[in-house]
């Protein structure tokens, strides 16, 4: 135990050395008041030193700039004796000047006494001499008090008493700075054993307090996790909700994979806490799972913007806006349909980012790219955290769900229906429910269960009204990004556009409008623009997309409407093509 004594008079550091030399610890004694007191504290702990003993106002500054413990030397009831006793004859007006250990000590043993003496208390050394220079003035002529008041009051032309610390009181000082090393060292070993347990945790922790500010994190948390939990989180959102509902789970991003984050209050202390328990999904070292992604913003995707100032003429296309609005905020599982390219994935966007959740992220799996063995991963795993079971108030979407194997699609049924998961869940697939489920390629269960609500989006060739005004919005991004100014396009290019067979739907749309911007010289977008790009993709692009999934009959519907739109709608020519008579082509159109 290393001891650093301060004395405010060299009178007490004689005594204290006297007396150390008895005791087992190693004592170093420095006289120094006030200010001067604490530089020497403040060197003493840079020195490895474990308690400090001071006295008086010095013990109550240096206290507020050290972090280790400081025991104060009491003016005791037998120096307050021995100094009142001395002076209580004098004939001149006295008074008791110093800090609250000192004044109020001997104002009560003056009280006691029956001693008449005047008291003032100070809580700064600045609030000394002023207090003197109006005691003189007042006509008294002895002041009692610490070194600091003395000294001023000598300087000032008054009579000073010092008092001082006897024998008893440093000698109770030793005792308790004894019985405190002892506590403190058993605290602090119980503390450092644990710290090193935190700290060696292969999971990041970070604890807030209730003004959002950083008071504690592990090194895992510094090392790896920080950066990211600090740019993707809403730590005032999070934390309040954390108080309010007594736990949170969520995810977030983390430099191209997620982190699972779980937070909860420790509330039994005299300011409340929140912690943050955060792990990545695998390790930070491993390579990602491939189909998984988290979405946080708006800047990720400018789908949302797109629904939000969508003006359709399809009538198809109205009902299912207006319908995926009414259910952005239900809690319902959402299946959209429709062919590749339709938008399925915008939409699901849409939903998540204008609704209550948008503050929360949308959490992507891509069950085309998901292989089987991950899919285990994901519903239950030691080794990594469940993302689904932490995703608990964002919107899970499960893109292009009916590329499932039936396996898969089993156990992920057993999973919901047997999981208490609170986030919202969206599924697309290319594939109606019809042919899904006739085939046998879909578990009836797992689709009813996701499919609470339905949406299906149109073809594109099912909205050839709506083809002018969505290429507008991509001329506007297009012009954005080569710096062109395209102000419109033409009547004969707008039909062009048209009559085209839009295999690859809107994605498809949008690729020929980049190439066409990039070839145009005017500032409209001419015929011979979009008959220049749309010529050379005509026939490979169409007849290498077109699809043969389904039933003989949709293959049939499909060659059938292929043929008829490259025949610009031309029924007779499409008949004869085809070998067939107008009335049995009119019949299958239909």
């Amino acid at each position: 135990m290393k001891v650093m004594a301060i004395a405010p008079y060299d009178g007490l550091k004689e005594l204290m050395l006297r007396l150390g030399e008895k005791e087992e610890f190693e004592l170093q004694v420095e006289v120094g008041d006030l200010q001067r007191g604490v530089v020497l504290a403040k060197e003493a702990v840079n020195n490895g030193v474990d308690i400090i003993i001071s006295r008086g106002g010095t013990a109550e500054l240096i206290q507020k700039e050290v972090p280790i413990p400081v025991v104060e030397i009491e003016v005791s009831g037998y120096d307050m004796l021995r100094v009142l006793t001395l002076v209580k004859d004098y004939p001149g007006k006295t008074a008791i000047v110093g800090f609250s250990p000192i004044s109020e000590g001997a104002a009560t043993i003056s009280g006691i006494l029956d001693i008449n003496f005047s008291t003032f208390r100070v809580t700064d050394e600045k609030e000394v001499e002023p207090i003197l220079i109006n005691l003189k003035k007042e006509g008294y002529q002895m002041i009692i008090g610490d070194v600091i008041t003395v000294k001023k009051a000598e300087g000032l032309g008054l009579n000073g008493i010092l008092l001082t610390s006897g024998k008893e009181s440093v000698a109770k000082a030793f005792q308790l700075a004894k019985k405190i090393h002892s506590l403190f060292s058993t605290l602090k070993n119980n503390y450092l054993l644990s710290n090193r347990i935190i700290q060696e945790e292969k999971e990041g922790i970070v604890v807030y307090n209730q003004d959002y500010q950083a008071i504690f994190s592990n090194q895992y948390f510094n090392e790896k996790m920080k950066r990211s939990f600090e740019e993707n989180i809403n730590l005032q959102d999070a934390i309040n909700e954390v108080f309010k509902k007594r736990s949170l789970k969520m995810l977030s991003k983390h430099e191209g994979s997620i982190l699972s984050i779980n937070a909860y209050p420790l509330q039994d202390l005299d300011s409340p806490l929140v912690v943050f328990r955060t792990k990545a999904w695998k390790s930070i070292d491993e390579e990602n799972i491939q189909g998984i992604s988290l979405v946080s913003s708006l800047s990720d995707h400018q789908s949302v913007k797109y629904f939000h100032n969508m003006v359709t003429n399809s009538k198809e296309m109205k009902s299912t806006v207006k319908r995926a609005e009414l259910y952005r905020d239900e809690q319902a599982p959402v299946w959209i349909s429709g062919e590749e390219g339709t938008g399925k994935e915008s939409l699901a966007y849409f939903m998540h980012f204008s609704s209550e959740k948008r503050n929360y992220p949308l959490l992507i799996l891509d069950c085309k790219l998901i292989a089987d063995a991950q899919w285990e991963l994901l519903f239950n795993s030691e080794q990594t955290p469940n993302v689904l079971a932490h995703h608990e108030n964002g919107t899970v979407y499960f893109k292009n769900i009916d590329h499932l194997s039936n396996g898969i699609q089993r156990k992920l049924f057993y999973y919901l229906s047997n999981s208490s998961l609170k986030c919202r869940i969206i599924s697309s697939s290319t594939k109606d429910a019809h042919s899904l489920l006739n085939n046998s390629r879909f578990e009836h269960d797992l689709y009813f269960y996701l499919a609470a609500l339905t949406l299906h989006l149109p073809s594109l060739v099912d909205r050839r009204e709506d083809i002018e005004s969505i290429a507008l919005i991509y001329i506007n991004e297009y012009n954005t990004k080569y710096g062109k100014q395209i102000v419109g396009i033409r009547s004969d290019a707008r039909e062009e556009l048209e009559n085209f067979y839009w295999s690859g739907n809107i994605n498809q749309l949008k690729q020929i409008i980049e190439e066409c911007v990039l070839a145009a010289k005017g500032p409209y977008l001419e015929k011979y623009d979009i008959h220049a790009v749309l010529d050379g993709k005509r026939q490979a692009v169409e007849k290498v997309h077109l699809d043969l999934s389904g039933t003989l009959e949709e293959i049939e519907q499909k060659i059938i409407r292929m043929v008829w739109l490259e025949e610009g709608k031309n029924q007779t020519k499409t008949a004869e093509r085809l070998g067939i008579n107008r009335t049995t082509l009119w019949r299958k159109l239909k």
